[in-house]
This record gives C-alpha cells, structure tokens and sequence, in this order.
C-alpha cells in the first residue's frame, strides 16, 4: 500500500538492563522516509560516564597513586574530554542500532540512517534525530500461475543456411570486386571518399549542377580512403542510420548521399551541430566468397556429414531461441506483476540515483556504440529522459517485488553458486577463478554479482511457476 504523507508519531521507550534507555519518536515525512527523533536522559549519560571514570581509575597509573587509588576529580581532570566523547560515541552507536530495530526494524532500512542534530552534554543528556528511508509497502500480488502467452519457437530452412554461410565464412576469402558491372552489396566491405557538405548548400549544389550552371559552392571538409563495413552504419565518425540502403547498387566510381546532424565537437566551427549531407564515393569494393559446403568441412567440424551439421545446427539455434524464449517469459511475468501491483511509493533518492546512473550508462552507449559527440549524446538523452525514469522507477518496483517473492520462496544465493558463476567469467577471460575473484573482492562487486544471481533465480522461479500457453506466431 502507498505511503500517506502526513506525519505520524510512534514512541518507544527501551527499558531493562540491557543498554542504556532512550525515547524515541518516529515521524513519517514523506514516501519511504522517516525522522527518528532520539532521546537518552542525563541519568543514561551519567552513568556511563560513571562506568568509564571507574575503569579509568582502575587501568591508568597517575603518579603519586597507587593504582585504582587516584582521586575522581583527578581523573576527570585529566581524561574528561576523552571520557565524555567516548562517552557520546558510545551511546550513539548503540541507542541508534536499538532505535531503529525497535521502531522500524533492521530489514525495512534502506542503507544507513543518517545522523543529524547531535546535542550531548552532561546536564541535558543526549538527543539527535536520524534520517531514515526504508522498504516500499505494498500488498504483494499472486505471483505463482501467472498466464502468459508466448510464441512457439520455429526453425526455418532459410535461418540454417544463414548460420551455415557464417560457418562457410570462417574459411571464406576476401577479394577485390571489379569489372565495370559490379556494384555494392549489402555485406561488403569498401573504400570511400566522403565530402561533407552543409545541408542547406549542398541542396544549391545539386540544382546548379543539375542546371548546368557554373558553382562556387565547396564542401566543408573532405576526407580519403575511409574503410566501410556493410551492413554497419559507421562511416568514420560521422552518426549514420541505414548506410546500407545508400550504397547498396553503387559503381566503383560513382557517388551515394547520407543525411546526418555533425558532432559538437566538429573541427569546422561553423558546421557543429548542424544538419549536413555527406556525399560519398565508392573508391573500391571488397567481399568474402565462400566456398562450396562439402562433406570434408562438415567433418573438420566434428560431424559425420553435410546433414549431420545441418541437425547440429538446428539444434543449436533451438538451444539459443529456448533460452531467448526463457527471458521474454520471465519479463512478461512481471510485468503482469507491475501490472497488478500499481503504482507504490518508492524511496525518493534511490530513485534519483538509479536515474542518474541510467543516464550515464546511456550517454555513454550513444557516444560508443552510436559514435555521437558528448554534447548529442547527451542531448539525446535529456530528450528522452521522461521514458527513462519511467524504465527506471519500473525497474526499482521490480526489484523489490523479486526481493520479497524470493524472501517468502527462501530462494538462497550460496557460496556455491557465486564460485560457480566466477568460474564460468573465468573461462571466458581466460583468467584462474581464484586471480578473478581477488579481482572482484578488490572492487568491492562481489555483492553485486550475488544480486545478480539472486534476480536470476527468482525470475527463474517465476518462469517455472508461470503458465505458459504457445501461440502461433503467423495467426
């Protein structure tokens, strides 16, 4: 259930032997955040005080006395600081602990509270308040049985032979293309020219080369003997989409277009950030031929025929899609969770943070994997901020539904499985598991990987639960 925003106050005196007393009283001020408002009387602080002085006079040897003989005043002249500030240290670490277990328990923190508004002092004892943001509540929908619907896997003849020209192309050979006939295909690899031409002149260009006319018009740079690998949509540094379907049909020698916005960071001054078209030229044109598929390669491959590597395949592909298949049902699951569990509060500034690094991780994506500027990286991401934080505030809900499901289910991440998961990264970076996991000690991400494994067996948990119903993709 959602968080009410009023204030409300629950008190709370510890009493006993065990510790030191307090009074604490609990506010609510807002979604999944709390101010405890602690208190620990003169009396408390007067004896602890007492207790010190005495293990003082007890273990410190003043000249002129014989041990646990020194006078009190002179202890306390001496140590009175110290004592009083191991004094205040003491009580906080342990009044705290107590405060937060009794008012709002050590499960339902989030983090570490936060001290604030410390006052000690012999005469008024110590009070100070702690700011506090604990778990969501929410009522937990029913998550075992969950209907979802999912297509049934199918292998085509057509994705075994693609998968059989990647296995031709490990033994494959690039070579030239030439011939006045020969054009660009989808997969090559090529040499380019590229002159890069502000948008708005190169359209003047065109008509005045169309037209006939003589133009003064240049472009704003030009470059030689740029490398293209078809299908990528990279042409240098320059953002491209669909480079494809521009070059594709080219002659060596003639000239494809591609629209583009250029980099705030382009070293034309006059050209950063503005829409441009780059013109291209086909200079050179490579491909892979492959080879024939015989029965000596499908035996180099470890099978007995042409047809036994086809079934090896097909299977393979069935493997790869049936895991693929085990993702999209899990995530189906809990959005059906989501779903029925609406909107709950959230803690406001685990929420901000987690935007924060989602906003990081995606400037950074753009700027690698797209190959935009930081300046349009992160222009694009402030476009689509609203979506992201909506992602992210989904995703938050999502982990605390999990963090209970696999609480009630007492799904357990052990010591077995995390030495498990490092032996596979291991493998896959060529390290030894004991070298990898000093690594992640050092890092501190061990506890990471075991949040990691945890959502992986809950969410496996949820799939194995679900009913699961295969559709015809085609119907």
């Amino acid at each position: 259930m959602a968080h009410d925003h009023s204030h409300t106050h629950d008190e709370n005196c510890a009493h006993g032997d065990e510790g030191p007393q307090l009074t604490a009283v609990l506010e609510d001020i807002g979604p999944c955040k709390k101010l405890l408002k602690v208190e620990v009387s003169k009396d408390e602080v007067v004896k602890e005080i007492d207790e010190r002085v005495k293990a003082y006079r007890k273990n410190v040897h003043l000249k002129g006395f014989r041990p646990g003989k020194a006078p009190r005043s002179r202890i306390e002249q001496i140590y009175g600081k110290a004592i009083r500030a191991d004094t205040r240290d003491s009580l906080l670490r342990t009044t705290y602990t107590k405060a937060v277990e009794d008012n709002i328990g050590e499960k339902n923190l989030i983090g570490e509270g936060r001290i604030e508004n410390v006052a000690f002092s012999v005469k008024e004892g110590l009070t100070y308040e702690v700011m506090i943001h604990t778990r969501p509540t929410f009522e937990l929908p029913e998550y075992k049985g969950l209907e979802v619907e999912i297509d049934e896997i199918r292998i085509d003849e057509k994705e075994v032979d693609e998968a059989l020209d990647r296995f031709r192309a490990t033994k494959g050979e690039v070579k030239p293309v030439e011939g006045a006939d020969s054009v660009v295909e989808g997969e090559d690899r090529l040499t380019v020219d590229i002159q890069v031409w502000m948008a708005d002149e190169y359209e003047t260009f065109v008509q005045q080369s169309e037209e006939g006319e003589d133009t003064n018009l240049k472009p704003l740079k030009e470059e030689s003997a740029i490398q293209v690998q078809l299908p990528l949509d990279r042409l240098g540094n320059y953002p491209v989409e669909d480079l494809a379907d521009s070059l594709t049909g080219l002659k060596i020698g003639e000239w494809g277009e591609q629209e583009t916005d250029l980099p705030m960071d382009f070293d034309v001054v006059e050209g950063r950030g503005e829409p441009a078209m780059l013109r291209i030229q086909v200079k050179s044109i490579h491909r892979m031929f492959l080879p024939e598929l015989t029965e000596e390669m499908a035996k180099e491959a470890g099978q007995e025929s042409i047809a036994d590597l086809r079934r090896e395949i097909r299977e393979e592909l069935q493997q790869r899609l049936q895991l693929a298949r085990h993702g999209h049902i899990e995530d189906r699951v809990i959005t059906k969770l989501l779903e029925a569990a609406g909107d709950f509060d959230l803690p406001g500034e685990l929420v901000e943070q987690e935007i924060e690094n989602a906003n990081k991780r995606k400037t950074l994506e753009l700027r690698y994997m797209e190959h935009l500027s930081e300046e349009a990286a992160e222009a694009r991401v402030k476009e689509e901020s609203a979506d992201l934080a909506k992602e992210v505030e989904q995703g938050v809900r999502a982990s605390f539904l999990m963090e209970e499901i696999a609480t009630l289910e007492d799904i357990k991440v052990g010591e077995a499985d995390i030495n498990a998961r490092i032996a596979v990264m291991a493998s896959q970076r060529g390290q030894s598991p004991e070298a990898l996991r000093q690594q992640l000690t050092q890092h501190k991400v061990i506890g990471q990987l075991y949040m990691e494994l945890m959502n992986e067996k809950t969410r496996s948990f949820l799939r194995e639960a679900a009913k699961v119903t295969e559709v015809d993709p085609d119907a």
